[in-house]
């Protein structure tokens, strides 16, 4: 029988591998799988003073088949080629690296500006805020890398972005500086007061009348002014105030559709929609309301709108007004709150980009969860509502709303 030569000199090769060991083959051999790990992170907007200290803490978890997350310890190690990197926002620096054995300062091929922190074990990391700023972005990723290589590629399931904002927001009103400077003046004023009522006493029993009356009427004067600053305003000097926002157009127009996220404008609202409490508080506002109710335009999925319950006109307190439109919907029957309203600074959408202040919380109705922000300013107030939990989501949706339907950018 004739052999093909091929077929010859494979077994010719077979056959001397099999008598030579050294020669031979090496068998492949299956590795372990590495785990699959996911990564979230609880607060995805942080806010500190400038020289303070923020800590992010992210939470490793691995998938049962079930869908239920097993979370790994903190300290605990990833394994051999696999990382968290951590991505710093601008005008930051890192603290205490020194002390983390297992991170260290890595560069970046494609960004070399930014500072980059490599972890193979699960650390939180914390920075200091080196100057104020608004809105700057840091993320922390997996990295399944090769052995001693820093440019894997990341799975896009397994980062997550956080933002950070420098001061804190504050609520507008008078600062603590301006309350506290008037309460020492109007507590100084009744100290003051005070003692001119002693010495009416003391000149009551050496009966001298005019002195008497002279004193009483400085008391009551001292007694008046002190009691004025500190309920109402400084005697000396003037009360200086924090402003979170900038003052747009008192008005609200209802564009068919928002450019930068693809929504329509819907006519009716459907029966998964909730309809948002905001009624009107006719003591310290004249408005015409507007409500508008939004849908995507690619997506079928059904949950995935965003409404607008407003009001334009004029409106004496902006902070009242907010809080108003917040407490009424948090207030309704049968509403649960889910989160605390907390405080959102992003910087507009025109050229100046000049900060505004939002007011966010999330809600439970009908077993639902729903996060809403509210701004308001001298002739304004508006409460955007989505469907999810994520507020720092809520408020970009809110700025982007704004953009279009009061600084009349809308189409």
């Amino acid at each position: 029988m004739r052999v093909p030569l091929g077929v010859a000199a494979t077994v010719v090769l077979t056959t001397l591998g099999a008598a030579n060991p050294a020669t031979a083959l090496p068998a492949q051999r299956s590795e372990p799988a590495k785990p699959e790990y996911g990564l979230s992170l609880e607060q995805p907007y942080l806010t500190s003073d400038v020289g303070g200290t923020l800590t992010v803490r992210p939470k490793v978890f691995t998938s049962r088949p079930d869908g239920s997350r097993v979370y790994v310890p903190e300290g605990a190690p990833l394994g051999a080629g696999i990382a968290i990197k951590y991505r710093l926002p601008e005008d930051t620096s890192p603290v205490g690296l020194d002390e983390h054995k297992s991170c260290r300062k890595v560069k970046s091929a494609t960004d070399p500006g930014r500072l980059r922190i490599r972890c193979d074990t699960v650390s939180p990391l914390t920075f200091h805020v080196d100057k104020a700023f608004i809105g700057h972005m840091g993320s922390v990723v997996f990295v399944p890398m090769a052995r001693g290589a820093d440019d894997g590629r990341n799975r896009p399931d397994d980062g997550a972005s956080f933002l950070v904002t420098a001061p804190a927001p504050q609520e507008e009103g008078e600062t603590e500086e301006s309350r506290a400077r008037r309460e020492t003046v109007g507590a100084a004023l009744l100290g003051v007061a005070g003692g001119f009522g002693v010495l009416v006493l003391f000149l009551t029993r050496a009966r001298a009348r005019r002195t008497m009356w002279a004193l009483c009427t400085a008391a009551a004067l001292c007694a008046g002014l002190g009691t004025w600053s500190v309920v109402h305003g400084p005697v000396l000097g003037t009360k200086t105030f924090t402003r979170g926002y900038p003052a747009g157009p008192a008005t609200l127009e209802t564009p068919e559709l928002i450019w930068d996220s693809g929504a329509i404008l819907e006519e009716k609202r459907p029966d998964y929609v909730p309809a948002i409490a905001t009624a009107p508080d006719p003591d310290h506002e004249s408005v015409t309301e507007v409500s508008a109710l939004y849908r995507p335009a690619v997506s079928g999925y059904p949950y995935d709108w965003l409404t607008l319950d407003g009001a334009y006109g004029r409106i004496e307190d902006p902070r009242r007004a907010r809080n108003h439109m917040l407490e009424t919907a948090a207030g309704a029957p049968g509403v649960k709150v889910v989160k605390k309203p907390e405080l959102i600074v992003l910087r507009d959408d025109t050229q100046k980009k000049q900060p505004v202040l939002f007011k966010c919380q999330a809600l439970s109705i009908r077993n639902r969860t729903f996060a809403m922000c509210a701004w308001a300013d001298s002739g304004v107030r508006a409460l955007v509502t989505i469907a999810g939990d994520s507020l720092l989501t809520a408020a970009g949706k809110a700025n982007s709303l704004r953009h279009y339907m009061q600084l009349n950018r809308g189409f």
